[in-house]
This record gives structure tokens, sequence and C-alpha cells, in this order.
């Protein structure tokens, strides 16, 4: 060619480009309707300041940190927690009374019923799948079953077994129970269930709202010696009777149901819609790229905090009135496990099958955001909305801006209310307003004075007006 240009002959196109015809005609990967139980990802790990966040201390619960000799003592315990269970599950019979016979037909219906849900295709990282038999998978999920179930039930009816039991260390059990790699399958803690006669049911949604939610109320006592777990198993009895029947399992998956107890938490922080995908973009999405306000900042625009009545994190809303505004944001408690609660939290979100709203991720971004000094944290604590167990409010504050690098938010969540607050902001008329309160009127003595000023003028007024009526209309 006059060019230089050289043209490949068109027999050798087809071929140079078959990869890329095989990836066009392949179907696109589907989204799994369950996913499964990760390992965190690199990128978390690899942050220094992360990297005691994600491991056991004190307890193994699945396969990933099966077997590591700093976690063996927990081991032994977990035996004491299947005679607990296998105890409850043969009508309350002492240990020493029950029958091989009946064990054994306790641990069999178990491993029916959790076979259904194929607990070994729950789990990403088939390696560690490797070192097991089926056999003593299952074994691991048992005891590990009956450990969770034990131990919820000993915090929800504040067992003096917690302070009594040197190594059962509950700040430390709770915090391991909610790493992403310490957890296992939803259905295995439900075939665990269906060995329980139908009215011996429910305590784990009791035991998040205790620990989490800070609904505290006192124990309840328990005739049965365990109330657990309805509305965690919120189908259990409708279960229970339509396996009975022999027209369906009892381990049959529920839409809504959680994948584990990481996700049950996730659940109830962000509330009953968390598993829904979040709405199409807006043109107001894109408040996330340059939305910095601080609470001190805001307070400046007349933008007043409210606790909201609910504790879900997505439970933040923005009402802009006629001179001022309001923020209402949900309570949430700050102590020692917040950093690897969250954490966990964000690396289960970030999983290559996990939930693609990150909710709670863009809670933190949002909170992020307001904070930006001690000053934030001490007015968020002052409306009761912070609970601060941590220490000094620079920690608080510290440790939102320490999380909150290197995330990204969904550009829907929050974007209203974002909008919202960048509006009032920008209206210059209740900015002036709200300066000249602010630097005016902090004082009730000052709010006196104008009044009693005021009460003076109209005085003055009044007492001009009927001397000039006087004058021109004497009597």
């Amino acid at each position: 060619m006059a060019d230089g240009k050289q043209i490949v002959p068109l027999s050798e196109g087809p071929e140079n480009v078959g990869w890329l015809i095989n990836i066009m005609k392949g179907e696109a990967p589907q989204t799994r309707a369950k996913p499964l139980i990760q390992k965190v990802s690199r990128t978390l790990r690899e942050i220094e300041s992360n990297k005691s966040c994600f491991d056991p201390l004190v307890v193994s619960l699945g396969p990933y940190h099966h077997g590591q000799e700093r976690l063996m003592q927990m081991e032994d315990y977990k035996s004491v927690a299947a005679r607990w269970f296998v105890s409850l599950a043969t009508h309350n019979k002492p240990p020493g009374t029950i029958t091989d016979m009946e064990v054994q037909v306790a641990y069999q219906h178990f491993i029916t019923v959790a076979r259904e849900s194929c607990p070994t295709h729950c789990y990403a990282d088939k390696f560690f799948l490797l070192k097991f038999t089926y056999n003593d998978f299952m074994r691991m999920m048992f005891l590990d079953g009956c450990f969770i179930l034990h131990f919820i039930h000993l915090v929800v009816e504040g067992s003096d077994e917690l302070s009594n039991t040197s190594h059962l260390n509950q700040p430390l059990i709770l915090r391991d129970m909610f790493l992403l790699e310490n957890q296992i399958p939803y259905s295995i803690l439900k075939a665990l269930m269906s060995l329980l006669q139908p009215n011996q049911s429910n305590e784990i949604n009791r035991f998040i709202e205790l620990v989490f939610l800070l609904q505290h109320k006192q124990p309840r006592s328990c005739s049965n010696p365990i109330n657990l777990f309805i509305e965690f198993f919120p189908n259990f009895k409708k279960d229970r009777q339509i396996t009975s029947a022999g027209s369906k399992s009892a381990n049959t998956e529920k839409e809504g149901e959680p994948f584990h107890l990481l996700d049950f938490l996730r659940s109830k922080l962000i509330g009953k819609d968390a598993k829904k995908s979040p709405p199409s973009a807006s043109p107001e999405s894109g408040y996330w790229q340059y939305y910095f306000r601080s609470i001190m900042e805001l307070k400046t625009a007349g933008i007043k905090l409210r606790r909201s009545k609910s504790k879900c994190l997505k439970d933040i809303q923005f009402r802009s009135g006629i001179f001022d505004g309001h923020l209402q944001l949900p309570q949430f408690m700050v102590d020692d496990a917040t950093k690897t609660r969250l954490l966990n939290l964000i690396a289960y979100e970030m999983c290559p099958d996990g939930l693609s709203d990150r909710a709670v991720t863009s809670y933190i971004c949002f909170l992020d955001s307001l904070i930006d000094h001690a000053e934030d944290v001490k007015e968020l604590r002052s409306k009761n909305i912070l609970l601060n167990r941590l220490g000094s409010d620079e920690k608080v504050a510290n440790l939102f801006n320490e999380l909150a690098n290197n995330l990204t938010p969904n550009s829907k969540t929050y974007s209203d209310v974002m909008q919202g607050i960048e509006k009032h902001s920008r209206s210059r008329v209740k900015v002036w307003i709200a300066e000249f309160t602010h630097t005016h009127f902090t004082s009730p003595w000052t709010v006196m004075a104008l009044m009693a000023a005021i009460f003076v003028i109209l005085l003055t007024v009044a007492q001009t007006y009927y001397s000039a009526v006087s004058y021109y209309n004497p009597k």
C-alpha cells in the first residue's frame, strides 16, 4: 500500500477475535438469590489500621478459622452448648437421662433438614472446605449452631453463667459472632430450631435489640428455658405445620429471611427494606460529589438537629421551614466494638455478590460528612443522637473520618436530604436570620432584653398616640 499500512486478511479476523466473540455469545452472569459467605477483600485487609478487625479473638464459627490453636478453648464449651440444646430438643430431659437413640434421632433430623439447603455450597472459598469430610463439616455446623443459640439464650435471659464462667467473655464473643468470615448459614440455625416444639421459639431478634439497638427491657422469665427466635424465624410455626403435612420442607427458603447473623444485624440496622434495590438515579444524585457541611456549619445556617423515633440508619430526613430547618437522625451508639462491627458490615457490602445498595457504607459516609471535629460530635451528643461510649469526642470524630476513607457511597442514598440541606443553605434570607439569631440571641437574657425593649417601644408608641388624640380632640 502507498501509505505503508498492512492489510490483515479477513480470514484471520475471526480467529484473532474469537475470544471476544465467545464472550459476546455467552450468557450474562446470573445474580445469586443468596450471596455466599465470603472472605474479607484484600483491599480492606491491607489497610494497617484494619488488620485486627476481621479475625476472631475467642471463638471460631464456620470453616474459615476452624481449628486455629488460639481458639481451641471455646471448642470444649461448644460441647456444653450441644448438651443444653439436645436436652431442650428432648423436652428438657436432663442430659444423663437422654437415651442414645434419642440423641441419634435428634442429630439425624438435623442432618436431614440441613442437607436440603446444601450448606457446603454456602461458602465462597472452597479451599477451606477441602480439609473437612462431609460428616466433619456437618458436625462443625451442629456444634457452632448450638453454641450460637446457647449464647444468645444466656444474653437475653441475663444468665449468671456469663459472669461465672471465666472464658465466656461476652464482649469478645459478641464481637466474633458478627465477623464476616465467622458466619454459618441461617439454614443451619433454622434446621436446629426445627428440633424444637413450635412454641419454643425466638430470641435472636430480642438479642439484636438488646445488644445493638439499645432497646433495654427487663429479661423475661422463661417457663420454657428458651423463648427464642420468633421474629428471626417468622415462618417457623407455619413451616412446622406444612412439614407435618408432608408437603413442604421446614427448611424452605423464604423471601426476606437473613442469610446469616451479620446479614440479620444489617437488616435490623437498615430497616425492613434492607434488601430492596435503591430507586433509580435522580438528577440530584450528584450531591455526594461535593457535599461537605459539618454539624457546626449546619447550625450556623439555622439547621437544627432532632433525634428520629426510629433507630434505622435509613431514617434520615430533612425539613426546611420558613426561617430554619430540621435534620432528623437516628440514635447510634459508638463503643469499643463499633469499628470492628462497621468494618465487617462494609466488607459484607463490598462482596462480589453482596447487596448493591451499600446502605451501611452510605450511612458512614454521610455521618463522616457531618463530623469534622470534636465539636460536631459534642453537638450530636447534646441531642442524644450519638451515644459516646468510646471515650473523647475527638476519638469518635477520628473514627468516622478514618472509616470513611476510600469508601464509595450509593449516590442515590440520602440525595434528597443533601439536596434539601444545600437549597436551605443557599437561601441568603434564612442564613442571615440564622446568623443574626445565633449572634445576638444565644442567651435567654438577650431574648428577654429584646422583649423588654419591644414592650417599652410599644408603650411609648401607645402613649404618643393617646397624647396626640387628646391634643386634637379635647373633651
